[in-house]
């Protein structure tokens, strides 16, 4: 990544040139790019120029505000190879978190293998976050598949216990059927207990 310091984007005859190169980056940022807008800001560039930050953006960098604050956010959180990868794919943070780990400054890993992030890979480098994308997406589902009960199965399980306790109760109705009666007045208790924690939101376990 080449640096780029506050005194070079103004002590240079090709300001007005970097004006016209940044009004571009707003579908596409490069890291060299993000740099200087973090350290434009932090310089407090706009300042000397009599601008605030939210004046200088559109009128020196040619977006908003907002645009230029994620930029920064997003050079903070991932680094470079955020904007190395989006320049080949287009991916959002959400998805580069899930993908993360995957990728380094200059390359992705995809199926074992380390990918430069070229545009000379960029077909196999979109189809590869492709792929990692909707094998995380499956195994999310699966995860939460696996976590949750079908609704089946418990519908099915209840209607096993009613059945029993109902075949118990016809064999115990002319002996002692106060067992019976205890037991489904235990289950009553518990689901007027669940109904009731449902209603407020609050589950004990």
């Amino acid at each position: 990544m080449n640096e780029v310091t506050t005194q070079e984007w103004f002590d240079t005859g090709t300001w007005v040139g970097r004006q016209q190169a940044f009004a571009v980056i707003a579908s596409k940022c490069s890291a060299a790019q993000a740099v200087a807008i973090k350290q434009l800001r932090e310089s407090r560039a706009h300042e000397k120029l009599g601008l605030t930050w939210d004046e200088f953006c559109p009128k020196h960098l040619g977006i908003m505000r907002e645009c230029a604050d994620r930029y920064i956010r997003q050079l903070e959180e991932f680094g470079a190879s955020y904007f190395n990868l989006s320049q080949i794919a287009r991916i959002s943070p959400d998805s580069y978190r899930q993908i993360a780990d995957k990728v380094q400054a200059d390359s992705i890993e995809i199926e074992g293998e380390n990918i430069p992030l070229t545009l000379g890979n960029a077909a196999r480098i979109r189809a590869g976050v492709k792929r990692l994308r909707a094998q995380l997406a499956q195994a999310n589902r699966e995860g939460q598949q696996a976590a949750t009960p079908d609704i089946s199965i418990l519908v099915s399980r209840i209607d096993d216990i009613v059945e029993r306790t109902t075949s118990l109760a016809a064999r115990t109705a002319r002996t002692d059927c106060e067992p019976v009666r205890k037991v489904i007045a235990y289950a009553l208790e518990k689901w007027t207990a669940l109904q009731a924690q449902m209603s407020l939101g609050t589950f004990t376990r």
